[in-house]
Parts: structure tokens; C-alpha cells; sequence
């Protein structure tokens, strides 16, 4: 808690700890050009510290990785929230992941371990969202009640391929009404988009890098906005129940974020709604997989 309000940062990345973290994160930096040093380590218990210093009740874990450790990846994920329970676990997959595998069974695997949703980086991942091949996937998730995350725009100021363009996912808005999506980084930025995106009311949009509190990310990334007020008119606007509180860690910072949050003219059931009460609902934090998850 903090300030009164349960907090749930809706958007953080966690690594093995150690050297492989550092090298994980040095890869990514280099790759897309990251221009601004991130505000954690990437380990584990450097975002559980972070976590309590900052007054952050749960973590939703948006994990991803390549074909090769992508299975291993989720399985690790799931096993770190078996024994840190304010973690929040997503899974990811992959057209190659599922030449390997049976999408049922393999769904039905993770939700079994405590899943709590689907997180997608196309661009990262190297895969066409549209891909027939994890089509199925998304059907699962409205099936069963769990959010699809999509990384949507840029990684900072860099795109290596049109896979997470807001373009790009839209169909799939449109092809899967029961599924409930979230589109990362509040769709690059872009008020247009977010706009044309917010017709759809199974979409909702995390606030991770663009409403930024961290100074060496907000100054040098592009995406990024400076502008309370362009975020509260829009809220306003569209509603507070359509946004998502989060930090991206360990390139962005909780506790930082949550400053400028704190500073802003929301009012409190606005503050209540997107720092907490919303990825409560959506992800169903506290619930057993199969209960029934409320619509924001």
C-alpha cells in the first residue's frame, strides 16, 4: 500500500539473477539502442526490494524470450510466484513454440501452474501476431478468462520490424471481441491510436515508459510524454478504467512513476482505479485460475 491505495505495477521484467542477468539486459540495450541507463538490476530480489521500498503490493511479471529458452522461460516465471506470491505470472508463446507443442495442452499446462495471462513481443519475438499457428491462443485466453499483453510500438526509440504496430494488432482487436487485450506503452504514445484503440472494450492500455517518472528515460525517449495534463484529459475522456499503472522494470522505475502519479489532478477513484484496482480485476489477483474475472 501506499498513500492508501494498493498499488500493482502492471508491467516488469525479471531476470536469472547474477551474470546472465546482465548480460540479458546489455543484449537488449545494444539491439534497440536503448538510450538512457535502466533504473534496476533485473534481478530477482532487486525488484522485490524495489517492490517494498516503493510500497508495491503485486508485480505483474511480463516475461518473454527467445524460441530456444521460451518454454524454459515461463516455466521459471511460474515457479518464481509459486514462492513470492505478490508476483503476478504471465506466460508467453510463439508460432515455433507451438510446432513443438499442443496449444491445449500446453495452455492448459501453464494456467494449471497459476498463469495469469499472455505476454507478446512480436517484435522482439520475431513473429507475425497473425500467425495462424498461435491464432488458437488468443481464443484461449477469452475462453478462459485471461488477458493477451501486447508489446505495441517501439522498444524506446527503435523498430526492427512492424510486428508490434498498433496496425498490425488491430485486426486481431477486431477477430478476438471476447478476449480482453492489453496494449503496452499506451500504443507507442500516440493519442490517435489510443483513441482509435478505445472503441474496442476489450482493450486497455498500461502506462509503462510513456507516463514515466524516471528522468534519463523521460528526457531521451521519444514515446515518452512530459505533459500531465495530455494523460488526465485522456482519462477523462476514455475513463479511468481503461488504464493500467506500470513501470516496465527494470528499464523504468516503480518508485519514480509513482512520485508523478501522486502529483498529478486525478481524482481519487481515478488514482484508485489505475494504480491498482483495474490489473486487480483484469489479471483476477487473488483468485484461482477457472473463478470468474471482473471486467474493469
Amino acid at each position: 500500500m501506499r498513500n492508501g491505495y494498493r498499488i500493482v505495477d502492471g508491467h516488469a521484467h525479471i531476470f536469472p539473477d547474477g551474470d546472465i542477468s546482465a548480460k540479458i539486459m546489455t543484449s537488449f540495450n545494444e539491439r534497440f539502442l536503448i538510450p538512457f541507463p535502466p533504473a534496476g538490476s533485473g534481478t530477482v530480489d532487486a525488484l522485490l526490494d524495489d517492490m517494498r521500498n516503493a510500497g508495491i503490493d503485486f508485480t505483474i511479471l511480463a516475461n518473454f524470450a527467445s524460441d530456444r529458452f521460451l518454454h524454459e522461460n515461463n516455466l521459471w516465471t511460474l515457479s518464481l510466484a509459486r514462492f513470492s506470491p505478490n508476483l503476478v505470472p504471465l506466460v508467453s508463446f510463439s508460432p515455433n513454440l507451438l510446432a513443438e507443442h499442443s496449444v491445449d495442452s500446453l495452455f492448459a499446462a501453464y494456467l494449471a501452474q497459476g498463469a495469469k495471462g499472455i505476454k507478446l513481443h512480436p517484435m522482439a519475438q520475431s513473429f507475425d501476431p497473425g500467425d495462424p499457428a498461435i491464432l488458437p491462443v488468443y481464443s484461449l485466453a477469452g475462453q478462459h478468462g485471461i488477458p493477451v499483453v501486447f508489446h505495441c510500438g517501439r522498444v524506446a526509440n527503435a523498430r526492427l520490424n512492424g510486428w508490434s504496430d498498433y496496425e498490425v494488432l488491430l485486426p486481431l482487436i477486431e477477430a478476438f471481441p471476447e478476449t480482453n487485450i492489453v496494449l503496452t506503452h499506451m500504443v507507442d504514445g500516440s493519442e490517435e491510436d489510443l483513441r482509435n484503440a478505445a472503441r474496442y472494450p476489450n482493450v486497455f492500455f498500461d502506462t509503462s515508459i510513456v507516463i514515466s517518472g524516471y528522468s534519463h528515460l523521460l528526457d531521451s525517449n521519444e514515446p515518452s510524454w512530459k505533459e500531465d495534463g495530455r494523460f488526465v484529459t485522456l482519462v477523462r475522456e476514455i475513463g479511468a478504467t481503461r488504464f493500467l499503472f506500470g513501470s516496465d522494470h527494470p528499464w523504468g522505475s516503480a518508485r519514480a512513476d509513482l512520485a508523478r502519479f501522486f502529483r498529478m489532478p486525478l481524482e481519487p477513484d481515478e488514482t484508485r482505479a489505475i494504480l491498482g484496482e483495474n490489473a486487480t480485476r483484469l489479471f483476477a489477483i487473488g483468485k484461482k485460475n477457472g473463478e470468474s474475472h471482473e471486467q474493469p
